[in-house]
Order: structure tokens, then sequence, then C-alpha cells
């Protein structure tokens, strides 16, 4: 098959010459006065407004009219330009992740965009993106490997509303976050207003008349900066909903059918022989309840406008057929694993931080009234995220480690307040770290850092291993 783009994208070539509108603009502006004259000089010459236009469209044309794409069985080719040619050729069976986008603003003109990525590249580049009509998009995507519905996996959980409600709550600008901060502002603006009345009332009269109306407004600075962070929040969890609702899921053993978008409509195609790796996130809500969010690493799935989910959020024992990728025993039972003796390396600093921040009550009582009510109000507000910290921190002991069977490994961890089970095979690690301290030495401890393949940052960490597990560990994905 043989076809241009679509004929939308005149107008995107043309628009890399829009700069030559300047020539229109300072005509206009040397020549139109407000007044009968100065009209007429310029509708005089608008004929020169006329011809740069013509020439930016009729560039825009040339360009699109050189733009050919060419898809056969084993090859999609890209050729563009008139007067140097650039020709770009995936093959078929190299493409990792292919994606047909529809959004809104495309479908009156039957316009759709596709993309192919490949293992090559960075930095998540797209290797080729093309805007086609929607026939000639059907008959290009019909030439990628699809999932075939009689070996399609039967058991594969179907995301639900509720699931990728659940899902827009927990992964839109940090929730637990902004309910945080909006909370701090709001009951903080009312302390701070109290506290600023009672010392202005100390003041000569004539001042207090000066900032009475400063401090009018504390609160309602407060409750605004509250509101702002909360609507952020709630802007963010709006965008979700649109981005990943009407999730749909199918996948064979081969590959894997993703859609999901109301507004953007995304349809992906991904080759399960491309996937760098299976990374189950949680929080520690979804830790207690059981629930993961399945995530990928695939070239080309998971760009800046979206993240790479393949599952919004499912019970870890209803994951079906999903678990077949990995091909490894999900006893739970780990080989190499931190022991409980290395709590303080896990969370000995945010339960120091609960301890020393709840001994400064004492000093807090000897304040004045006032100022002890806002202490009082800023040690809980500190105690909060400590507390969440230390939870995290000791759930994470409990689950971090690494095992390796045969081709695979799986390793468990934390970043930051989630949680991760990341599954890969051997062959796409590409680097292992060994990291001591001084007292790591002593006591024979290490942290194994492994480096995974990938567009993107992909570094997971364990701590407190023994030093003897981090060599052993090292040499078995070295080899």
């Amino acid at each position: 098959m043989t076809c241009r783009e679509h004929p939308l994208r005149i107008l995107r070539y043309s628009m890399k010459n829009i700069w030559l509108l300047i020539f229109p603009l300072l005509r206009g502006v040397s020549v139109l006065h407000f007044d009968p004259a100065g009209i007429y000089a310029w509708v005089k010459g608008a004929w020169i407004d006329i011809a740069v236009l013509g020439i930016i469209l009729v560039y825009g044309y040339i360009r699109w009219h050189f733009s050919e794409i060419t898809v056969t069985n084993e090859a999609i080719t890209h050729t563009e330009g008139f007067l140097v040619k650039i020709r770009r050729t995936i093959p078929i069976k190299k493409i990792s992740s292919a994606a047909m986008e529809t959004p809104f603003y495309l479908m009156p003109f039957k316009a759709m965009t596709v993309r192919c990525d490949t293992g090559a590249g960075f930095f998540k580049s797209t290797d080729m993106k093309i805007m086609v009509t929607q026939k000639s998009g059907e008959v290009l995507m019909a030439n990628i490997p699809d999932v075939k519905k009689e070996k399609a996996f039967k058991d594969l959980p179907k995301p639900s509303i509720v699931s990728v409600l659940l899902f827009s709550v927990f992964f839109s600008s940090g929730f637990s976050g902004a309910v945080y901060i909006a909370a701090f502002f709001f009951k903080g603006g009312d302390i701070a207003h109290d506290i600023l009345s009672i010392a202005m009332s100390r003041i000569t009269e004539q001042a207090e008349h000066i900032y009475v109306k400063l401090l009018s407004g504390i609160p309602k600075a407060a409750a605004m900066t509250g509101i702002f962070f909360m609507g952020a929040w709630l802007l963010s969890f709006i965008m979700n909903l649109l981005r990943y609702s009407r999730f749909h899921l199918s996948a064979d053993k081969d590959c894997i059918n993703v859609a999901f978008g109301l507004i953007k409509r995304r349809r992906h195609r991904i080759r399960t022989a491309h996937i760098n790796y299976i990374d189950l996130k949680q929080n520690l809500i979804m830790k207690l309840c059981g629930a993961v969010t399945v995530n990928i690493s695939c070239p080309g799935y998971g760009y800046d406008s979206h993240l790479p989910v393949l599952m919004p959020i499912s019970r870890e024992k209803n994951l079906g057929s999903l678990n077949e990728y990995p091909s490894l025993p999900r006893d739970g039972r780990l080989k190499y694993r931190p022991r409980f003796t290395a709590f303080f390396s896990y969370a000995g600093l945010p339960a120091a931080g609960i301890v020393l921040t709840a001994l400064m009550h004492r000093p807090a009582d000897m304040l004045p009234a006032n100022l002890a009510d806002l202490s009082w109000f800023l040690i809980i507000m500190a105690e909060i995220p400590l507390t969440w910290l230390t939870m995290v921190k000791t759930v994470a002991l409990c689950i971090s480690g690494i095992s390796i069977y045969n081709d695979r490994m799986i390793l468990r961890c934390s970043k930051g307040t989630s949680f991760h089970t990341v599954i890969a095979r051997r062959e796409k690690v590409v680097m292992v770290q060994i990291n001591q301290n001084i007292l790591q030495k002593f006591f024979k401890k290490c942290q194994v850092i492994i480096w995974l393949s990938g567009e993107s940052r992909s570094k997971y960490k364990v701590k407190s291993l023994t030093a003897a597990q981090g060599t052993e560990i090292k040499k078995l994905l070295s080899d």
C-alpha cells in the first residue's frame, strides 16, 4: 500500500514558515491608520499579504505532496522532502509498539495519528509519527501483529469504571499530599490570623486601624492557597478520568492490545517479546487492600501524555493470565532479603523524627497561649507525614528483596511512598551496582542497585542485604 498523509498536514507543514507573516504585519503597522486614507493604503497593498500567505500554503502543499508512506508485509517506509529526500524505514518485526490516536477534534476530518516505536532511540522519542486518514490507518495497522481472538486469554480482569475511578484518585498529582497541604493552609490560616490579631492589639489604635485590612486578608489568602492545591488535584483527577475511561485490555502470548480515552481515544498494540519489565505498583492503602496497578516498560508505551499502565487497579490475586508473562513462581518467597534488624536503615529516620517532634510538646507548653496553639498545630501536622512514612518504610522492610529463577528476576522495593514489584528477564538487566558506606562495610552489609533497559531511567534499589548476597546477585545477573 502506498498513500500520503492526511491533507490536514498541509497546515502543519505550513506552520513551519509562519514567521514569514512578519512582513505583512510590518507593512500593516506602517500603513494602517484609522482613517480613510490609511485603510485605502492597506487594501491597495493587500495583494502582498495574500502572496505571502499563498507562498506559505504552497510550501506546505509541496511538502505534503512529496510525503509518501509505503507499507508492505516487511516494513513501513516514510519518504519526505523534495530537495533533499529523507527516507525512514522500520521493519515490521522490529516494531515494539504501535498506536492509533484519534483526538475528538480530528474526528470530523476522519483523521488519526499513527505512532510506531522500536527499541532504538532514547528519551522516549517516537521513531515514526504520521497523520493519515482513518482508512489508511486501519490498512497500515493491519500489517502489524495483533492479538488473535482464538488464542486470546479468557481470564483477564476487565477494568471497570470503579477501577479507573480509583486509579484516577490515587495517581492524580499526589492525592494525599494535596489533601495534607490543603488542610495545613485551611487551619494554619486561622491560627496565624489569631496570633497576629493579638499582637496587633498591643500596638497603638492607629497602627491597629492600618493593619486591620491586612489581618482580615490572612484567612482568605490561606483558604485560597488550600483551594488552589485541591483544585489542582481535582483538575488532574478529571484529566486522568477522561484519559483512562473506556479502558479495554486483550492479550495472547505474543501481543497485548490496550485501548483507553474518552476525548482522545488511544489504541495500542504491544509486542510482549519487546517488554523490558513489568512493574506492579502499590501505595500503602493498596498494599493493605491487596490491590495493584500493573505497569510495563516498553518502547513507545507510556510517553509524557499518559502512564505506562496495563491494568488500572485490580486485586493481585485476580490478575489471571497476566501472571503468565513473567513465567515466574509467585509464591512471595524471596531468596535474598534484608533481615528485620535493618529497621533503622529503612524506617529509622522517620521514626526518630516522630520521637523528636513529640518531645517538642514540652517547650510548646511554656509558650504564650496564642503561640502554643500554633506550636501544637505544627507538631501535629509534622507527625502525620512522619508516621505515614514510618509505616511505609516498615512495610518496605518486610517485602523488599530479590529472587532469580532461571532466566527471570523478581525485585521488590519501595520508592518514596510507593511499593514496586519488578519482574524482568535477566537479559534486560544492564548493570548491577554494589554500594557500601563505612558502617555497611563494618557490618558487612550493602545495597544492591539494579539498572534495567528502557528509554527512561529504570533504577531499583534494595538496601541492607549482606555483602555475600550482593556479590552472588551480581554474579548471577552478570553471567
